[in-house]
């Protein structure tokens, strides 16, 4: 091509480039920004993934009191199945301690290993995280491509890829990670800005990441709850009364089963499910998966960060998983290997919970914390900001 022809085409680039960012600024500008808006209002136990795709609005949203918590669908569970639910202790109470949930299904490793550099950029509360995981992360085959794309943000990306304080050689993993599972190379690039079009691609990424999430933060503000105020001295909690109180709770709701399992969830979807479910999942190894690999990979961006890690391990319905053929020593070869990620690592504290797999009411359902697993784990979380301990 001619280098006269070649220049025209890049300059009517740019200008078109430049019409659609405006345009998309344009639209933005009448949408609030990406902070939260009041300061007697608490966000941080609103689940949603467009809450946490948006570092600048959960940061503002955040005290020195904040402790950074990080999952997936365990965050979901509802006050009104269980009352030990972190809103419910921790939002509701003065306790000197405000929790900023992070995560929604499908949030795994590599996704959280992304978003806690976007938020380590600039430093965090309490310099601490807790990641809360669970064998079902690390089933084999891994991740589907598919899903994992519905829930990667580029502006997480972008905000990880900016951070200097993680190696090049973390950055490369995750770079290689995003590109097997697809993710457009161009949003990947763009990312890091290195060439001139990468700038230009960022400019339009970027802006379209904004609107998106400028216009889903509308129902996080209207999903936000009272903030309690403190009145002097926080409160200490007595997680005595608590766990007492949550064995009480997990007898009431499960009447039905012998798991402990919440009546509801038992009765409607999973005594339903149990024909023709036995040694369903008998090839199961938990093995084959990258999954190890990304948690490793969380862990080297949270230590090359100077953020300490509380990882909590949820045990899975042993009960069940026996029925379905995933041997107890299959799933203990999974928190093996979750164990061994965490060992060695001197920023890294356990809260593992994968004994409790035949207590009743650890869970509320087959693999979700209920009334006395969110009791215990709410007194690791506590003593894991306050003291630096776990569990």
């Amino acid at each position: 091509m001619e280098p006269k022809l070649l220049h025209t085409r890049l300059i009517a680039l740019v200008a078109g480039v430049a019409v659609a960012v405006c345009a998309i600024i344009g639209v933005s500008a009448a949408l609030p920004a990406q902070a939260a808006s009041d300061p007697n209002t608490e966000y941080g136990y609103v689940y949603s993934g467009v809450k946490s795709a948006s570092v600048a609005f959960a940061k503002s949203a955040m005290t020195d009191d904040s402790l950074l918590v990080m999952g997936s669908s365990e965050l979901s569970t509802p006050a009104s199945i269980v009352p030990q639910v972190p809103v419910s202790v921790f939002g509701g109470n003065d306790y000197g301690l405000r929790l900023m949930l992070v995560g929604e299904a499908y949030d795994q490793s590599l996704w959280h290993a992304i978003a806690l550099g976007a938020y380590a950029q600039g430093g965090v509360p309490r310099n601490k995280v807790v990641l809360i995981v669970g064998p079902g992360w690390f089933v084999d085959g891994g991740q589907d491509a598919d899903t994992f794309g519905t829930r990667f943000s580029y502006s997480l990306y972008a905000g990880f890829s900016q951070n200097a304080a993680i190696p090049d050689e973390v950055k490369a993993y995750v770079r290689d990670r995003l590109l097997s599972y697809n993710i457009d190379e161009t949003q990947v690039s763009a990312a890091y800005g290195e060439l001139p079009h990468d700038v230009l691609n960022a400019a339009v990424f970027g802006a379209i990441d904004d609107l998106k999430v400028r216009q889903g933060l509308s129902d996080v503000r209207d999903d936000g709850i009272p903030l309690v105020a403190g009145t002097g001295e926080p409160q200490i909690p007595d997680f005595a009364a608590m766990r007492e109180q949550a064995e009480a709770d997990g007898a009431a709701m499960s009447t039905t089963n012998d798991w402990g399992v919440e009546d509801d969830f038992y009765t409607k979807r999973l005594e339903p499910a149990l024909d023709g479910a036995a040694d369903s999942r008998s090839d199961e190894t938990y093995s084959d998966t990258p999954e190890y690999d990304d948690l490793n990979c969380f862990l080297d961006v949270a230590e090359a960060c100077g953020v300490d890690v509380l990882l909590v391990i949820s045990p899975v319905m042993g009960p069940y998983y026996d029925y379905i053929g995933i041997s107890a020593d299959t799933r203990e070869a999974c928190y093996d290997g979750i164990r061994e990620a965490v060992a060695n690592r001197a920023n890294v504290q356990l809260a593992d919970f994968s004994d409790r797999e035949y207590e009743k009411y650890f869970l509320y359902d087959i693999v979700h914390f209920g009334t006395v697993g969110w009791a215990d784990v709410d007194k690791a979380i506590y003593e894991f900001a306050e003291n630096g301990g776990g569990a």
